[in-house]
C-alpha cells in the first residue's frame, strides 16, 4: 500500500525513508529520562532489589510482546500463500521462537518475527544498564565511606557513572554500525536523557541552562569528530527537556486531554501490534484492488486506525494487569503453540 502511495506523493516516501527513524532518537532520550527519574525515587541498594527491577523490567516488557508474536506468527502464515512480500518472515524453528523469549534474536542473528522487535531488546539492555549504574553508585558509596551524606549522593555518583558511557558510547560505540545490537550502541541518546532526569535530584549546584550548554558543546565535539544526523536530533530532545525541567516539569495543559492520555498509554502495545494489521490489511488489499491508488491510500488508514484499537485491546488485556512469571508462562505456550502450529500446517 505505501508503494501505491509513494507512485503518487513520492516526496512523502523519501520523508519517511529519510527522516522518520529519527525518532528513535526522541525515543531514546525520552527513556532515560523517565528511567533517571524513576531510579531517583528508589534507586537499587542491594543486588537482589537490582535483580527484582530487571525481572520486573523484562516481564512488563515481555508479556504482550509474547501476545503479539503469537498474532503476527498466525498472521504471517495466514497470507503467506496469497501475499508475496519480503517483510514476511519465513516458517518459525525452535531456536528463533527461544531467541525472541529472551530477546536474543538480533544477537544470535536470526530473523524477527515481527518489525521492530529489535527496539524492545535495546529498551531492555538500556534499562539494564542503567540499573547496574545505579546499584554500583550504591557499591561506591559505601566504600567511600560517605553514607551519611545521603540519597543526593548516590544519585550523583550514579550520574557520573551515565555521563561516562554517554561520552564513550557518542565518541567510540556509536561509530561502529555492526553493534547496532547492543544497547551501548545506542546509549549516547539514552543517556543524555539519564543525565538531564536525574540532574535535579544529584544536587550538582548547577541550573539546567548549564546543563543544556554543557549537552549543546559535547553535541557540537561529538558531530565534529563524526557528523551524525541522529545525534544532533538527540542533542535537541536532551536540550528541550533541560527547559523542561528548567520550568519545574510544569504539565502541558493542551496534552492533557483524555484521548491523548489513553493512545499515550497504549503505545507500547499499538507499537507491538502494529506490524500484523499492516501485515493483513496489504495482503486483503494486494488481492482485491492491487491497482487502486484510492483503495491503497484507504488501507493504510484503516490499518493505522486498526492498529490503535487493537493496541488498545491489548493493552487493557495483557499490558495493563499485573505481570507475573505465571503469565509470562502461558503466552510462552501460546507463542510455542502457535509456532508448532503453523510448522505442522505447512
Amino acid at each position: 500500500m505505501a508503494a501505491k502511495l509513494a507512485e503518487w506523493l513520492p516526496e512523502l516516501q523519501l520523508f519517511f525513508r529519510s527522516y522518520a527513524l529519527w525518532a528513535v532518537q526522541v525515543f531514546l532520550v525520552i527513556g532515560g529520562y523517565l528511567t533517571a527519574k524513576s531510579l531517583s525515587a528508589a534507586m537499587p541498594q542491594t543486588s537482589a532489589e537490582m535483580i527484582f527491577r530487571l525481572i520486573a523490567r523484562y516481564q512488563r516488557l515481555v508479556i504482550p510482546l509474547l501476545a503479539a508474536l503469537s498474532v503476527a506468527v498466525a498472521v504471517t502464515a495466514l497470507v503467506r500463500p496469497y501475499f508475496d512480500h519480503s517483510s514476511l518472515s519465513l516458517e518459525p524453528t525452535g531456536l528463533q521462537v527461544m531467541a525472541h523469549i529472551f530477546l536474543l534474536q538480533d544477537v544470535l542473528k536470526l530473523e524477527a518475527f515481527s518489525a521492530g522487535i529489535w527496539y524492545v531488546a535495546i529498551d531492555f539492555q538500556l534499562f539494564a544498564l542503567a540499573v547496574i549504574g545505579a546499584w554500583l553508585a550504591h557499591v561506591w558509596h559505601r566504600f567511600s565511606g560517605e553514607e551519611s551524606s545521603g540519597q543526593r549522593s548516590v544519585i550523583l555518583k550514579a550520574l557520573c557513572l551515565w555521563l561516562m558511557l554517554t561520552l564513550c558510547a557518542m565518541f567510540v560505540w556509536n561509530l561502529n554500525p555492526s553493534g547496532d545490537m547492543w544497547g551501548l550502541y545506542f546509549y549516547g541518546a539514552y543517556g543524555l536523557g539519564l543525565c538531564v532526569g536525574a540532574w535535579h535530584q544529584a544536587d550538582t549546584k548547577f541550573s539546567f541552562a548549564s546543563l543544556a550548554l554543557g549537552i549543546m558543546v559535547v553535541g557540537a565535539l561529538a558531530t565534529a569528530y563524526h557528523p551524525r544526523s541522529r545525534l544532533m536530533v538527540a542533542i535537541g530532545t536532551a536540550v528541550l527537556l533541560c527547559g523542561f525541567e528548567a520550568r519545574q516539569s510544569k504539565p502541558i495543559e493542551r496534552l492533557k486531554l483524555n484521548w491523548i492520555r489513553q493512545i499515550s498509554g497504549a503505545s507500547y502495545a499499538i507499537f507491538l501490534i502494529h506490524f500484523s494489521v499492516s501485515l493483513l490489511v496489504s495482503a486483503l488489499v494486494f488481492n482485491l484492488w492491487p491497482e487502486s491508488t484510492a483503495v491503497n491510500v484507504a488501507g493504510l488508514c484503516v490499518s493505522f486506525a486498526l492498529s490503535i484499537w487493537l493496541g488498545r485491546l491489548l493493552h487493557e488485556q495483557v499490558e495493563v494487569p499485573q505481570p507475573s512469571w505465571r503469565r509470562w508462562l502461558q503466552w510462552v505456550g501460546t507463542l510455542s503453540a502457535t509456532c508448532t502450529g503453523v510448522i505442522l500446517l505447512t
